[in-house]
Formats: C-alpha cells, sequence, structure tokens
C-alpha cells in the first residue's frame, strides 16, 4: 500500500498558519515526521491563501529536508504548473492530485501531466459532477483511460479514485466505492486510490471508520491511500493488512514495525 501524507494542507488551520509565516523549521518536522512514520509521497495543498506564491515555498521548503515524492494537491492548473517548475530533480516522480474528465482539467491540467510524465490520480468526475452509480463511474474511468492510451501516457502512473461519498448519505456509498474499485482493477488494470475521511463525513467516531473502511479497501486490491501517516492506529492498519493480504513476504515489515514498537492496538 502507497501511502500519501496528508499532513501538510492549508486546509489544516495550523498548517495554514506555518505557511503564512513562513514558518520553515515547523513545515520541514511536519514533514519529515509523516516519512518517518511511513508516507512515501507528501501532499502539499495550498489552496488556503496564495496558492502559487505558497506552492512554490512549500515545494522549495519540503525538498530542502527530504527526497520524498511531492504530491501536487490542487484544483488550480496553475498552482500545479508552479509546482512542478519549483521541483529539483526527477519531475516525473511527482503525484499530480488531480485529472478528471471535467473540461477545464482535460485542457489545463492534463497536458502538465503529460508534459512531464508525472503520475497523476484521475477522478471519476466530469461537468455534471460526481455520478451516482458503479456503473457509471466505470464508463468515466474508462474514458479517462482511453483519452490518456491515446496520448501514449503509461498507464501504470495512473491512479483512479472512484470518489466515495459519505456513509451517512446512503447506506450503500462503501459497497459502491468497493465495486468500482474491484471492477477498475479487473477491466481496465490500473492501479486506484482513496481518501479515507469522506467515508465518515457527519458519522460519530470517524477514525474508527476510516480505519475499516481502509482494511476494506486493501482486501478490494486498492494500491495507495491519502493518509494520516502519524496515525499510529491506522499506520497499524496499513502494515497488519500488507502481511494479512500477502503483500509483506515472511512478515519482513510487519515484524520490523513490531521491533521499533510502531503497532498500536
Amino acid at each position: 500500500m502507497l501511502i500519501i501524507g496528508e499532513k501538510l494542507n492549508s486546509s489544516i488551520s495550523s498548517v495554514r498558519q506555518f505557511i503564512n509565516d513562513r514558518d520553515t523549521a515547523a513545515i520541514q518536522d511536519l514533514a519529515l515526521r509523516q516519512v518517518a512514520a511511513g508516507a512515501d509521497y507528501l501532499d502539499l495543498n495550498t489552496a488556503q491563501g496564495d496558492e502559487v506564491v505558497n506552492m512554490e515555498w512549500l515545494v522549495r521548503t519540503v525538498q530542502e529536508v527530504t527526497d520524498t515524492p511531492i504530491c501536487i494537491d490542487s484544483t488550480s492548473a496553475t498552482a500545479i504548473k508552479k509546482g512542478l517548475e519549483t521541483i529539483s530533480g526527477d519531475r516525473s516522480k511527482v503525484l499530480v492530485n488531480s485529472v478528471s474528465l471535467e473540461k477545464n482539467r482535460i485542457e489545463e491540467v492534463l497536458p502538465l501531466v503529460l508534459e512531464y510524465q508525472c503520475s497523476v490520480i484521475g477522478l471519476t468526475l466530469d461537468d455534471n459532477g460526481i455520478p451516482k452509480t458503479a456503473e457509471e463511474r466505470m464508463v468515466l474511468s474508462e474514458s479517462l483511460v482511453e483519452i490518456l492510451s491515446k496520448q501514449n501516457y503509461d498507464l501504470t502512473k495512473l491512479y483512479i479514485d472512484p470518489l466515495v461519498l459519505p456513509q451517512a448519505v446512503s447506506h450503500t456509498n462503501a459497497t459502491m466505492f468497493f465495486q468500482c474499485l474491484n471492477d477498475i482493477k479487473r477491466i481496465l488494470k490500473v492501479k486506484t486510490v482513496s481518501g479515507l475521511s469522506n467515508i465518515s463525513f457527519n458519522s460519530p467516531k470517524r477514525k474508527i471508520l476510516n480505519r475499516h473502511f481502509l482494511t476494506l479497501c486493501m482486501a478490494f486490491d486498492m494500491d495507495a491511500a491519502i493518509l494520516d501517516p502519524l496515525d499510529k492506529k491506522i499506520m497499524t492498519s496499513v502494515i497488519a493488512n500488507d502481511f494479512l493480504l500477502g503483500k509483506d513476504r515472511f512478515g519482513k515489515k510487519f515484524l520490523k514495525a513490531f521491533r521499533g514498537e510502531l503497532l498500536e492496538e
């Protein structure tokens, strides 16, 4: 399971303050703690504030202390472009979050992904919004794969997010999402990804729901998750699930986490 650390996001009030204050030490500490906890990518989002200027500063600040790949997270093509231009090193290692079938995303973000040949999260979303059924989301997934294939894009770099909606809104939202994961993997044979927090929106004990949702997603072979790697219980779930699903040969990672006292019951 690929872990995309979600903590460097300006929607979090403390992080927004760090960015506004140009608190280099605080940002770098948060980046390094996520890496130490197991993050494979660091998601950077500066939507709350002067997005483009802040994105440039945040990329530079994080890359001063770690070479962990960056996930540039923005609805703004301008901010994504600035982030990609600012990256030092191999830009093809960047993950862009995200492209969809919305007209402006296809016209503005997709060309950047193709130019740098970086990995990308593809959303099952178009100008009509998020489809209500798994079948409709599959149609959008197929369209996205077709568009990228015609551009000779390396589909091993594509992560499709079928966009889970809150379980509190409809008791079928989680099972619909699991069907999407299964169909995408079986038919399109590309990677899948999700954030976890949407499933528990407007529900009590959200962290419990998030952890169990993650376990089920991993059982449906989801490849990556956007989550808080500083949450020891959710990282324990990731490590234990990888072991139980046969993705941790001889339990080497599980035993290493045990010896490092990283597992929490």
